[in-house]
């Protein structure tokens, strides 16, 4: 079973942040498919100086992923993990519906970033789900 699995130190990982942390590597995993390393393909000389701004939101929401899959590892900083996690999700639920209004490019979306931007909402609806039930689930860090 799944939540039977141990890490080295003996504390098994629930099932819930098992699951948390496969949305994560998904949820990064789109989100680098949005980028000129996946199917971004419109120029950056069509680039609206909002666009700037959104392109340091990305890194900044991808940092915040990145971070939480790593604290989720830790095993002692799952309240932290989620937490990051809900945040992120909603820097780029902004960026996707700013995005959609033409505010970033000065040419339209293409249709292989309209599907997985399409895909990411899933994805985000699916993350601030189960983030909020592991940090609910968690206990917060006792001050020493």
């Amino acid at each position: 079973m799944i939540s039977n699995i141990s890490s080295r130190a003996g504390t098994k990982l629930s099932r819930n942040v098992i699951i948390f942390a496969i949305v994560m590597i998904v949820n990064v995993v789109v989100i680098i498919l949005l980028t000129p390393i996946g199917f971004e393909t419109r120029p950056q000389s069509d680039l609206k100086p909002l666009g700037y701004l959104a392109i340091t939101t990305i890194f900044v929401g991808l940092a915040l992923d990145i971070a939480s899959i790593g604290l989720l590892f830790k095993r002692v900083r799952v309240r932290l993990a989620s937490s990051l996690a809900i945040v992120s999700s909603v820097f780029f639920f902004l960026i996707i519906f700013v995005d959609r209004t033409g505010a970033f490019f000065s040419v339209p979306i293409p249709p292989a970033i309209n599907t997985l931007e399409y895909l990411l909402i899933a994805v985000l609806i699916v993350t601030l789900f189960i983030a909020s039930v592991v940090y609910r689930g968690s206990k917060p860090a006792s001050s020493k």
